[in-house]
């Protein structure tokens, strides 16, 4: 969906909105139900909105995230945020609540590969799954030990083919551990090469190369063999996705394995699903109905994937005996089956047609996308957001007994109330058709003004009901998934950023859709354009942190690592502190602080401004030693210390795990903090501290010292201006332990002397033996 500039509504003109009174046009006889997307260029229909539903006035503007885009520019330097750091041992990154789990655990298990998820995959694999060139197919222990013999390979297929499954049927032949490659970053217009791919030893790698060519290095295709060939010498695989069309746009590999995905046909494809989904029930006659076997014709193996989980939806609606009756396609309960199961797997869209050409009054239609919309909650609800929603498009008759209720309602749309007292359809999955029906029949505009209604459903006044909040979360996630409208979050964005009552949910479900197969990579460019363009509008940046520090980064810290870096040149205080909090979420996470301490130093190898000062702050914050005396799980025994272990108290987190890392991790933060000693007037503040903190746990410990020294080492002998890092650094030592009292702390006046003397050993090493600048001041994050 396209939506520009020129389509913002005016609100002063005071026309008519296209509302749900106007009667929509029939279909084509035979038309197909529309598509899950849309696209249109219609004039926009702006009009009244009432001030206690229309958007807060310091909202941010909806075109500007839905664009996104603008120059970059620095921020200036307000005061700093006030922000600690706060350790929990019993605080896990990416818990969500309510309806989320389900969408949550998707992502987790799509990512992550796990074993019970590639397990229910494999069990929906129909054999042949492949094709070699010549067009010869094959069963997958065929083309396994094709895999097995090249090191490597290529599948080529459509999406909705079952590509995906495919290749991760080859890569478990190999019988190593199955890993995603996920380095690519579309939102800053890089090229995903060769040189970016990642190699360890004893791996079955899956990359799935993006949808369009331009993003792909045109080198990658020649180069995939020597890829191939070097993961061959660790004894790892791997199995690269492409569409047939991006794949003929890349320069063709000299040699190598091409398989292209055997498309199964659909009838076998839904056979496989409901033995799955329903072991219980004999079903093998569904496909052979002439109405399925004529959905099945043109179905893909994905939509046939879909057909099977509709008839099991369908099917939890039967009631047990009549559920059992299913032993034939003569069989009453067999012809309700097939009729609901196609049209259902139509969207409902004959349904639909009939029922708004049957009520062209407006209240029963309000109420039938209110139900849609809040399907599951008490029926004065669903009355009240109907009403509300009449009042927004001009629809609202004046309420009184002349008008209909809530019993006549629920029989006008073919609703009822479960044994609790809550709204249902009666059909499966109708709330999310009804919704599919009125957007695809109405202009962008009506879209717009839809989901504002929707977002400010859980406001109710200065009060948000969280339990609505939770329920809207989980509808707008679930139907910009299956539109694959990415637009339907930015809308809800601009409404929830400024409510700290929304805050946790609107994170959730930007980052499962950041996370999602679905609208990910659209998600994340996103994030990226806002952190980048919104400098106005700091509760935004403020929710793009928020994301970046979540589960986000399990799976993409690089890139959220980027995002934060852009958010750090702002220099709002706002921003800062929640750069701050989720720089400390992902610090959390061992696995993912050799990425945090390569980025800071970045950020300190920069050029002068507010993400300098930041990035040594959040080194000094990140450092702190546990509050209360809880041992940091990467503060390992010193064995030359006198009690084995520096005390706690003592520790700096960020001196522990530098420690801890390879020689090229130290250089890189050695390098960092020698440059921001000189970027300007006074070396930052964190700076200041960190150093002071490092010395104090150095101070009579052999192992501390020496790491200490070696940071400082490189922090003088990089780049110009040596002398000047030296003069800087041996001032803060002098400063951190006064030669007038030496006699009281011999023990930091020796180690005070110590590095004066091989800093001062450097810097006379680098004036007789000038070494090449090494570090960058470019800027890039």
């Amino acid at each position: 969906m396209t939506w520009t500039v020129d389509e913002v509504p005016d609100a002063s003109t005071g026309e008519p909105v296209d509302g749900l009174s106007t009667p929509p046009a029939p279909p084509a006889d035979g038309a197909p139900p529309p598509a899950p997307t849309a696209t249109r260029t219609v004039p926009s229909v702006p009009g009244p909105r009432s001030p206690d539903t229309g958007p807060d006035e310091d909202d941010p503007d909806e075109t500007e995230l839905l664009e996104g885009e603008s120059a970059e520019a620095e921020g200036t330097d307000p005061p700093p945020a006030t922000f600690s750091v706060e350790y929990s041992s019993g605080q896990v990154a990416g818990v969500v609540y309510g309806g989320l789990h389900q969408h949550f655990d998707r992502v987790r298990d799509y990512h992550e590969l796990t074993e019970q998820h590639v397990r229910n995959l494999l069990g929906t694999f129909v054999e042949p799954g492949y094709r070699q060139t010549d067009g010869e197919r094959l069963v997958s222990a065929e083309a396994t030990g094709l895999l097995l013999r090249h090191g490597g390979a290529v599948l080529v297929g459509a999406a909705g083919t079952g590509r995906r499954t495919a290749a991760l049927r080859l890569l478990d032949g190999t019988g190593r551990t199955l890993r995603e490659i996920r380095s690519f970053d579309p939102a800053r217009d890089e090229q995903l090469s060769i040189t970016a791919l990642p190699m360890h030893p004893e791996v079955a790698y899956l990359l799935e190369l993006p949808e369009r060519a331009e993003q792909v290095h045109p080198g990658f295709a020649r180069d995939l063999a020597a890829y191939v060939e070097a993961l061959a010498d660790l004894g790892s695989y791997v199995v690269v996705t492409v569409t047939e069309e991006v794949w003929g746009q890349l320069t063709p590999a000299s040699e190598g394995l091409v398989l292209r995905v055997g498309v199964p046909p659909a009838s076998m494809v839904l056979d496989a699903q409901l033995r799955r989904l329903l072991p219980d029930l004999d079903l093998a006659w569904l496909a052979g109905t002439p109405t399925v076997a004529g959905l099945l014709v043109t179905a893909t193996p994905a939509e046939a994937v879909r057909l099977a989980r509709l008839a099991n939806d369908i099917l939890g609606t039967f009631a047990r005996s009549y559920r059992q009756d299913l032993h034939g396609p003569d069989q009453p309960a067999a012809k309700d089956l097939v009729e609901a199961l196609v049209s259902a797997f139509r969207n409902w869209e004959a349904e639909l047609h009939t029922w708004f050409g049957q009520h062209p009054a407006p209240r029963p239609r309000l109420f039938l996308v209110a139900a849609a919309v809040l399907a599951g909650s008490a029926p004065g609800r669903v009355l009240r957001a109907a009403e509300l929603l009449g009042n927004r498009l001009g629809d609202n008759p004046p309420p009184g007994l002349g008008e209909a209720g809530v019993r006549t309602l629920l029989d006008e749309v073919g609703a009822e109330l479960d044994p609790a007292g809550r709204v249902r359809f009666r059909r499966p999955r109708y709330g999310d058709a009804v919704l599919d029906f009125v957007i695809t029949d109405r202009t962008e505009e009506f879209e717009r003004e839809l989901w504002r209604w929707v977002a400010r459903l859980p406001i109710d006044g200065t009060r948000v009901d969280r339990t609505v909040a939770v329920g809207i979360a989980e509808l707008v996630l679930r139907t910009a998934l299956r539109r694959r409208s990415p637009e339907i979050l930015a809308l809800v964005t601009a409404a929830w950023a400024r409510r700290p009552e929304l805050r946790v949910p609107l994170v959730e479900i930007l980052e499962l859709g950041a996370l999602s197969p679905e609208i990910g990579a659209a998600i994340r460019r996103r994030l990226y354009r806002w952190a980048v363009a919104q400098r106005n509008h700091p509760s935004v940046l403020a929710t793009v942190a928020r994301v970046c520090g979540g589960g986000f980064a399990d799976f993409y810290v690089e890139q959220a690592l980027v995002r934060l870096g852009q958010l750090a040149r702002w220099g709002q205080s706002e921003v800062d502190e929640a750069v701050l909090a989720a720089l400390s979420s992902i610090w959390r996470r061992p696995v993912l602080r050799t990425a945090v301490l390569l980025r800071l130093a970045r950020w300190l190898a920069g050029p002068p401004g507010p993400r300098v000062a930041l990035a040594g702050r959040a080194l000094e914050l990140l450092g702190q030693p546990p509050a209360v005396g809880v041992p940091d799980q990467l503060v390992d025994p010193v064995p030359d210390s006198p009690t084995g272990r520096v005390p706690d108290d003592r520790v700096d987190r960020v001196l522990a795990t530098v420690g801890h890392e390879p020689p090229e991790v130290v250089e890189a933060v050695g390098t960092a903090i020698g440059r921001a000693t000189v970027v300007g007037t006074d070396i930052p503040v964190g700076i200041v501290v960190l150093l002071r903190r490092w010395c104090d746990a150095a101070a009579g410990d052999a192992p501390r010292t020496g790491l200490v020294t070696r940071l400082l080492a490189h922090g003088v002998a990089t780049g110009p201006a040596a002398g000047r890092r030296v003069a800087r650094i041996r001032g803060l030592l002098h400063d951190w332990q006064p030669p007038a009292m030496d006699h009281e702390r011999p023990e930091r006046a020796a180690l005070r002397e110590h590095l004066v003397r091989e800093l001062h050993r450097v810097d006379v090493s680098l004036t007789r033996h000038p070494q090449p600048q090494r570090w960058s001041t470019n800027g890039t994050v």
